[in-house]
């Protein structure tokens, strides 16, 4: 079948859910992918922040090969112990904590907002403040913690309980805190809202205003998560414990799980049949993540993540100097973006064009975050194929 037949066939059988773009792709190893028509391309946003180790890393091929040989999936009544290792070895990188495993992102933060109503039901508080420009998923509950309208109000009414507050804005926050307010949902980093980073002055303040005033504080680490940030997760940059965060995307490295962390002192407010996940946890995925984990450790993931992160920064700062349409570059560890004065769009679209494989968001912004052992001669590539394509931009 070739690439036309490929996508006629989406035309006809496919929700048209996704604006989908490009070639169609058979082929993917480390930071690079190739087309039907074996073209090849750098990719510098392997599987939107998902494949943290880069198409195909041997280590994840070898344990699903594995796995699936002894066990795919297992009920959740039943014990496993692929599931119990993973809970384990994500309390030990944390705090003492509980886990509860799930499929996406959307999934755990649902997870997070019932911990909320299940804090705040003696007391009667129920209010969850998130952040405007955030993105916390697109099922109901995640939706409307979402801080952009553009998601929301195709679905009107939304749930009710959710107020937005200013990103890094301490004053913003405490204005929309009631009698009813129970958490605090926020990203570190904004991920589709631009790769706009909190200050480390205003994740205090939040913490601190949690803590006294028996909020819970919950950090949505679905893009942050797994070592893309210079620390195995987020928060760690910030000096606070959260009473709850969620991670997703690298944690499976390919394969789709997610993770929902509660803080011991909270555990307890679940019990059997307050909450569950058909294939949450499962032995195949579990055995995956442990593997990520695995190699994040020996291959220095971390170390590598810091110095190709201040590399691929510092250089995004030059094209800055360059061009006078950038307004800022941004970002932390492999967590990198260009705010422009211009579409961001036709960039992306004639950067793929070139083979080089970015992402753009929030109208004006190019979001690049490779692969966390991504090498120094591939950001290079992109950086070459990236400059000449700004030479042409009319501001």
């Amino acid at each position: 079948m070739n690439a036309e037949e490929t996508k006629n066939l989406f035309t006809q059988y496919s929700l048209n859910t996704y604006k989908r773009v490009g070639p169609v792709f058979v082929k993917g190893k480390g930071s690079f992918l190739w087309d039907s028509a074996g073209k090849k391309y750098l990719d510098l946003f392997p599987g939107w922040g998902v494949s943290i180790l880069g198409h195909c890393h041997p280590g994840v091929v070898r344990a699903i090969k594995e796995q699936a040989k002894k066990l795919i999936h297992l009920p959740n009544n039943l014990f496993q112990e692929e599931q119990a290792l993973l809970a384990e070895k994500i309390v030990k990188s944390t705090f003492p904590s509980k886990v509860f495993f799930a499929n996406s992102g959307a999934e755990a933060i649902e997870s997070a907002i019932k911990l909320t109503r299940l804090y705040g039901k003696e007391t009667g508080r129920f209010e969850i403040i998130t952040m405007k420009n955030s993105f916390h998923g697109r099922t109901f509950g995640a939706l409307s913690a979402t801080g952009q309208a553009k998601y929301k109000e195709p679905f009107q009414p939304i749930l009710p309980g959710f107020k937005e507050a200013e990103f890094n804005n301490f004053e913003s926050f405490k204005a929309q805190v009631t009698s009813k307010t129970v958490a605090v949902m926020l990203e570190l980093i904004q991920g589709e809202g631009g790769v706009n980073i909190a200050s480390k002055e205003y994740v205090k303040n939040l913490n601190d205003f949690c803590k006294a005033n028996k909020m819970l504080l919950i950090i949505d680490e679905v893009q942050t998560g797994m070592a893309r940030t210079n620390k195995l997760f987020c928060y760690q940059n910030y000096d606070i414990i959260p009473d709850a965060f969620v991670i997703s995307k690298g944690l499976g490295a390919g394969v789709p799980t997610s993770a929902f962390v509660v803080k011991d002192e909270h555990a307890n407010l679940f019990q059997p049949g307050l909450h569950a996940s058909t294939f949450g946890g499962s032995p195949l995925v579990t055995k995956v993540s442990l593997e990520v984990f695995k190699i994040i450790e020996e291959e220095k993931i971390l170390e590598n993540t810091k110095s190709m992160g201040d590399y691929l920064l510092d250089n995004l700062n030059k094209l800055k100097k360059k061009f006078s349409f950038i307004k800022e570059a941004r970002g932390l560890g492999l967590m990198t973006a260009l705010e422009l004065d211009v579409d961001s769009f036709p960039i992306f679209t004639k950067a793929m064009e070139e083979g080089l494989i970015i992402n753009s968001t929030h109208g004006t912004v190019l979001r690049i975050m490779p692969a966390l052992n991504v090498k120094k001669r591939e950001l290079d590539k992109g950086l070459r194929i990236l400059k000449s394509i700004l030479n042409t931009v009319k501001s």
